[in-house]
């Protein structure tokens, strides 16, 4: 899947199908500072829908929020 752009960062989502037919999505989150890309790997929960485009969108929408929350509070990292 390619990346989706948002307020500086890119947004790398990760879908795959589940054994009972339903789709499994989680984003990692990076961006580009002065020391290289930085990068926060399983920064969103998975989220599990019956759809791969249903996942992604739930995984994508908190990979904003995220985002959102480094923004507001820099000081702020992922665990």
């Amino acid at each position: 899947m390619d990346k989706i752009h948002y307020k500086g960062w890119d947004i790398v989502p990760t879908a795959l199908q589940t054994t009972d037919r339903r789709w499994s999505a989680s984003c990692d989150i990076e961006r580009a500072s002065v020391g290289g890309v930085e990068v926060f790997e399983g920064a969103t929960m998975q989220f599990v829908r019956d759809t791969e485009d249903e996942a992604i969108a739930a995984a994508c929408d908190e990979a904003i929020r995220q985002i959102d929350n480094i923004i507001a509070n820099p000081l702020v990292r992922l665990g």
